[in-house]
């Protein structure tokens, strides 16, 4: 019964954790903000769009492994350098896709310096994937059109490799979504995922996952203020602890991920 209690207590937490979220992006926005988009952008970054994000842990596999990460104080140590990094890493492509739709040249750069980057296979390949799944799924449903159409025809003809977070940052513009609460919703989802790769991982319980996520809104903010201000060469400026356990993992005996 008191495990029942506290699976309900989590659940609640988590879908409090989101409800406030969006609505704090939709009053931000105010009437600057389709509702319509906001659910597009949504499904884009949900957990369950099937891109095959579930299959990565992007190095954290390896921390845990090395046991870098064995607590709940850990994981809130990793989540910190973590959102310390990703303006300069895929919340900074992302935010720049978005600035420059439309500027093909530069949406070229960007691909290469994205996977520049990119220094492990894993992790290179993963996001290549993703992209390629993601852009097949919107196409599917009939919404794949204007630069995200462009991107997808460049990687169908193996022109560019296309990275998820490019595809992602351009599919918001061409929706007029707002960038700031675009790249917002894309950070929650990537914190969330690291949260619930990590209580399997370690373990820990639901609810510490939970409050090492909530701890960390903040600090998601700040990473997006940096993110909106981030330059191409500012791309893979920081970083290495994070490459390195990505190539450590390529060498796992065993693996749950596949990265």
């Amino acid at each position: 019964m008191r495990t029942d209690t506290r699976m309900k207590a989590v659940m609640y937490t988590a879908v409090c954790m989101k409800a406030l979220i969006c609505r704090n992006i939709l009053t931000k926005a105010g009437m600057r903000m389709d509702k319509r988009n906001f659910l597009k952008i949504l499904q884009s970054v949900d957990a369950f769009f099937p891109v095959g994000a579930f299959t990565l842990s992007n190095g954290l596999e390896d921390y845990v492994l090395r046991e870098r990460i064995g607590s709940e104080e850990d994981l809130g140590e990793y989540l910190n350098s973590f959102l310390q990094t990703f303006p300069y890493q895929d919340l900074g492509i992302m935010s720049l896709a978005y600035r420059n739709a439309g500027n093909r040249e530069y949406l070229s750069v960007l691909d290469a310096v994205a996977a520049a980057v990119k220094g492990a296979k894993e992790i290179r390949l993963g996001s290549i994937r993703m992209c390629s799944r993601y852009v097949k799924a919107r196409e599917a449903m009939g919404d794949c059109t204007g630069e995200l159409r462009w991107y997808k025809e460049q990687i169908k003809e193996k022109k560019l490799l296309g990275f998820m977070p490019a595809a992602l940052g351009l599919y918001a513009a061409e929706l007029g979504f707002p960038q700031e609460e675009a790249l917002t919703m894309y950070g929650y989802s990537s914190l969330s995922a690291i949260v619930n790769n990590a209580v399997k991982l370690v373990p820990l319980s639901q609810m510490a996952g939970q409050r090492v996520l909530f701890e960390s809104l903040e600090r998601l903010e700040h990473a997006v203020n940096q993110a909106v201000a981030v330059e191409l060469s500012d791309i893979g400026i920081s970083g290495t602890a994070y490459e390195v356990h990505c190539m450590n993992h390529e060498h796992l005996y065993s693996r749950q991920y596949m990265s």
